[in-house]
């Protein structure tokens, strides 16, 4: 009986011990603020959800789903990740006052690109990465392919106000597929950790596009850790202007795998 509870003891303790060498879950979802932190070196990283999106005019209703936002992303250096994304999307039109309602469904295009981190946090300096990414157009669903590709570039920057408090912000330009005029993108994240496991983030972004009416839009969120390298998020938003999407809602996981 004791060379069994000496058993578990030891056991319990090497658990204890493997979950604190284990690094820092940071997650790209679920707000827009994308972070500064690469995964760690050799880890592969999955993020994967849920969206509904509403969007009504004087006219039509339109809900689009994306059944599955799967990222990728992997850590090939130290300072630099590998990103790979795919979705499952789906739409559903409905022209008020009558019967009419088109629906489609297929797969996204693919993106791929990277993030590097260009510096640490220090003091007043913030963590700093480059993040880098294009669509390429040819391997959608002929309902959701883009008539030009598609790319983006961001600078995304970090703080940590205090051991419960830290903000996110990119600034960046993009280029949606529909037309070849960039859009400037802004997203401002303030992280709240709540509990050990609990975390909380209040959003502002937008896109200032260079032709066009801007978008404006806030979110909000809770994520649960439930392990070391594993965890869940809940979310929704809403649009500020008539060019934004009217509200939305998701939901999902992160999950790193071992090295």
């Amino acid at each position: 009986m004791r060379n069994l509870l000496i058993l578990v003891l030891l056991t319990f303790s090497f658990i204890v011990k493997a979950q604190d060498e284990i690094p820092e879950l940071i997650t790209d979802r679920p707000d827009q603020t994308e972070s500064s932190a690469v995964v760690p070196h050799k880890s592969l990283q999955i993020e994967t959800g849920f969206v509904m999106e509403n969007n009504e005019t004087d006219l039509t209703k339109q809900k689009l789903f994306a059944y599955n936002t799967s990222l990728l992303r992997y850590g090939l250096f130290d300072n630099l990740e590998l990103r790979l994304g795919l979705a499952y999307l789906g739409e559903k039109v409905s022209i008020k006052n009558t019967d009419t309602t088109n629906t489609f469904s297929g797969l996204s295009p693919i993106y791929t690109g990277f993030k590097v981190k260009i510096a640490n946090e220090d003091g007043w300096k913030p963590e700093i990465a480059l993040l880098c990414g294009m669509v390429l157009p040819f391997t959608a669903h002929d309902d959701f392919k883009p008539e030009y590709s598609a790319a983006n570039i961001r600078l995304a920057f970090s703080h940590t106000l205090s051991d419960k408090f830290s903000i996110g912000y990119n600034l960046g330009a993009e280029w949606d597929g529909e037309t070849a005029v960039p859009g400037y993108f802004y997203a401002v994240a303030l992280g709240i950790g709540l509990t050990d496991k609990i975390g909380m983030f209040l959003e502002g972004f937008g896109l200032l596009p260079e032709d066009g009416d801007s978008e404006q839009l806030f979110d909000a969120g809770f994520t649960y850790l439930v392990l070391p390298n594993f965890q869940l998020d809940v979310s929704g938003g809403i649009g500020f202007n008539d060019n934004a999407t009217d509200n939305f809602l998701s939901f999902g996981l992160a999950y790193r795998l071992p090295e």
